[in-house]
């Protein structure tokens, strides 16, 4: 069973209660992960692990690129659920050096197979969504998560589709995401048992 990938800050008293069928644990899928919020006392479950978008950098450092991480998550409300996008956009290239314009946060773009999704941030935070504790931050240096919603049905096809980007724009120029860590089975994992399944 992969460890649990939330990170409370400070020194909450956060009492986990994990999900695990053995259909998805006995497949090696990283199972979802669900919990009791600390802070905001919704149900949260998140994927097992997040999709990674990448795009190359080699024209300001060796090795280095433009990250964006999508974390999908299910947040119950009293009976209600509501289904987000828990995105970072984040870069392994120096600051002082990556003076390009950041992409424009609204709308998200996804190209799926044939299909061009956009989604939106109607939350200025994840704490407006339901979540409080950290949902898959990416290594380093802190980063700002921005929340886009969506539902069960768009996140099963991102799971299913053969082909997955992400497209950005700036105030200068499109730039395309290619899929890094390919985690549509932590994905598939996640639509299945929000959908009750086994």
């Amino acid at each position: 069973m992969s460890p649990v990938h939330i990170k409370p800050a400070g020194h909450w008293p956060l009492a986990l209660l994990l999900t695990c069928t053995p259909l998805v644990c006995g497949a090696g899928k990283p199972p979802p992960q669900e919990y009791l919020d600390p802070e905001t006392a919704a149900t949260v479950t998140i994927v097992g692990e997040p999709l990674v978008f990448a795009r190359s950098r080699i024209d300001l450092a060796a090795n280095s690129r433009d990250y964006v991480t999508a974390a999908a998550a299910a947040v119950d409300r009293s009976g209600r659920i509501s289904y987000v996008l828990v995105v970072y956009f984040w870069s392994t290239v120096d600051p002082r050096i990556h003076t390009d314009p950041l992409p424009d946060l609204e709308p998200l773009v996804l190209q799926v197979d044939d299909r061009r999704i956009e989604f939106s941030s109607r939350e200025r935070s994840p704490h407006d969504a339901g979540i409080g504790v950290p949902v898959h931050p990416p290594p380093g240096r802190a980063v700002t998560p921005v929340v886009y919603h969506t539902d069960l049905g768009t996140l099963r096809s991102l799971a299913e589709c053969r082909r997955l980007t992400l497209v950005a724009e700036t105030p200068v120029t499109t730039i395309t995401y290619e899929l890094w860590e390919d985690q549509r089975a932590a994905l598939r994992a996640f639509v299945r048992q929000m959908s009750g399944g086994p």
